[in-house]
């Protein structure tokens, strides 16, 4: 079992989730993929023009299977809302090798907002910690 820290760009770095109707789409996209465990989510931030996913992929499930759940899934759901690319190709991925490197990405994505200025942004993982799954126990 591995875990990842996934950072997804939209396309030509577009603002989308500025508007607070697509933020919480992705925010409720996330958890109700979640909810079909389809990963282990241990951290996120939905930014502006990127998303950061801390996450364990199911067993039966690879890595970009889940993340073509979560782009596709936004696409198809705002695909009247935007007649062009919604995200930019591929994504960036790092394969979390130990418990201090869990911390630390996660900690790299609760930081994110406050990096940019974003205060009190709601949509980073610090503020819905009951929805969240603990360090996966390969890594403890």
């Amino acid at each position: 079992m591995l875990s990842y820290a996934i950072t997804a760009l939209t396309h030509q770095r577009r603002s989308i989730f500025t508007r607070t109707a697509n933020a919480d789409l992705m925010l409720e996209l996330i958890f109700r993929q979640r909810s079909q465990d389809r990963y282990q989510l241990h951290a996120f931030a939905i930014m502006p023009d990127h998303i950061h996913l801390l996450l364990t992929p199911s067993q039966d499930l690879k890595l970009s299977r889940c993340i073509q759940y979560i782009k596709g899934g936004f696409s198809h759901a705002v695909r009247d809302q935007f007649k062009s690319e919604v995200w930019h190709s591929g994504h960036y991925e790092h394969r979390i090798r130990d418990a201090e490197d869990f911390e630390n990405q996660k900690s790299y994505i609760a930081r994110n907002p406050e990096r940019r200025h974003l205060t009190d942004h709601l949509y980073v993982h610090t503020r819905w910690p009951d929805r969240l799954d603990p360090k996966p126990a390969h890594l403890k």
